[in-house]
């Protein structure tokens, strides 16, 4: 069975049909950039996170995957979306990394429409957002307009095969502290799912009788959210979390800084993963530092697949991490590298090596 893998989108639209059609998952003939068809029979396509912020299609990429993700089981296969830091930052009503006309396409697909359905037919609903992109605010946030139909559908990390997934990183404290793999997602969907206190359901926003309610409401509403997020999807750069460490993959195209500490504790991880939940994970798939190709650390146990292909980052090509699991010898699992020319490039190629001084 096949297993694709690709890193940070950041709402661009072409470069994700790029991510797509090199991971032959798109049907080649009746697939557009504007209505995917899946083509990828049962394939599990796993994006590593980051879809959101410094691009202008944000919605558009989620409604492209919402669709094939919609598709895929009629022919066996599987869809499955990662939360990265910028999801995380969006939730809390951090924007300063999204783009103006990302803010835009919000306003477009959500904000008018809600003003002719709140607050009498009015915009006065988005007091309670104190002028901060209100539509993006409302979209993005725990219990709001995605966090059903999108968010309680998305995971901090998963394993498929012998394979973990995850934004960032895993690490053995990490499944300890927050109760392994599930104990994060269960954490996260409940966190966007979860009813917001009475005060902060304020959806026609006609409560407020002065500009000082109005601020003091939208300080209640970002504290909330920083207050109650999950640990998991905590922190900032530098932090520590699944959704924000490097400790792998940084920096680009070379071992990683600390190369004996970082191989201790994926190590460490896997074992626990073993012993604890009788697991064999062989690899970890990361996004999150932008590389300029696909690459291996850690003795090919750390993969880091953010390409940097988004035009809001640095516009480099795509490429894919395919897994065909179980397809070599004694069930070994095949790896390669998918480009958007279709080309098939084997793992050992993509190897970085630890200089011996």
């Amino acid at each position: 069975q096949r297993i694709v893998s690709f890193g940070d989108v950041h709402g661009d639209i072409l470069a994700l049909y790029k991510f797509l059609q090199a991971s032959q998952l798109l049907h080649p003939t009746k697939s557009t950039i504007t209505n995917p068809i899946w083509d990828g029979g049962d394939a599990i396509l796993v994006q590593c996170g980051d879809i959101l912020d410094r691009g202008s299609e944000e919605l558009f990429c989620l409604r492209y995957l919402a669709s094939l993700a919609r598709q895929a089981p009629a022919q066996g296969g599987k869809v499955i979306l990662l939360h990265g830091n910028h999801e995380a930052l969006n939730a809390n009503g951090l924007f300063q990394y999204a783009d103006p006309k990302g803010n835009e396409e919000i306003e477009v697909v959500f904000g008018k429409d809600m003003d002719g359905i709140r607050s009498d037919g009015s915009p006065r609903w988005r007091l309670q957002y104190a002028g901060n992109e209100p539509a993006r605010w409302a979209a993005f946030e725990p219990n709001g307009w995605l966090s059903e139909p999108m968010y309680s559908h998305m995971s901090v990390s998963v394993i498929v095969g012998k394979t973990l997934f995850v934004h960032a990183g895993v690490t053995k404290d990490h499944l300890v502290k927050y109760n392994g793999i599930e104990g994060m997602n269960t954490e996260c969907r409940d966190w966007f799912t979860k009813e917001y206190p009475s005060d902060l359901q304020n959806d026609d926003g006609m409560k407020f009788t002065s500009v000082q309610e109005v601020i003091e409401n939208a300080n209640l509403r970002a504290r909330t959210a920083s207050q109650t997020m999950p640990e998991c999807l905590g922190g900032g750069i530098g932090a520590a979390s699944p959704v924000w460490m490097r400790d792998y993959s940084s920096p680009s195209d070379t071992v990683p800084k600390n190369p004996h500490k970082a191989q201790t504790m994926i190590d460490d991880c896997f074992d626990e993963l073993k012993k604890e939940y009788d697991v064999d994970v062989q690899r970890m798939v990361m996004g999150h530092t932008p590389q300029r190709h696909i690459n291996a650390a850690l003795k090919g146990k750390a993969w880091r697949v953010d390409v940097g292909a988004s035009r809001g980052v640095l516009g480099n090509t795509p490429e894919v991490l395919e897994i065909i699991h179980e397809g070599g010898e004694n069930g070994v699992d095949i790896i390669n590298i998918l480009t958007v020319d279709g080309h098939r490039i084997s793992s050992a190629e993509r190897q970085t090596l630890e200089l011996p001084f």
